[in-house]
């Protein structure tokens, strides 16, 4: 019998197991840096729906980035 579904593909991205909460936030909050450029970068070529979708993605993105940048503040030792 033939399967039905086929097996998911292998990750493209995978993070190392020794990686800290710390170093992962600063990750996540770079990566969501260069994803709001990307769509920044793309919304300009686009025009009307399309730039909204765009614009609203790269506004999505800073809202993550930002709550990133808000547990990166957390983890500061209070002086």
């Amino acid at each position: 019998m033939s399967k039905l579904v086929p097996d998911p593909p292998f990750p493209i991205f995978v993070a190392h197991e020794d990686l800290s909460f710390e170093d992962a936030i600063v990750s996540i909050a770079s990566l969501l840096r260069c994803a709001a450029t990307t769509a920044i970068q793309t919304a300009e070529d686009l025009n009307g729906a399309q730039r909204d979708m765009a614009c609203s993605t790269a506004h999505l993105i800073d809202m993550a980035r930002t709550l990133a940048d808000r547990a990166l503040e957390c983890l500061q030792p209070q002086a």
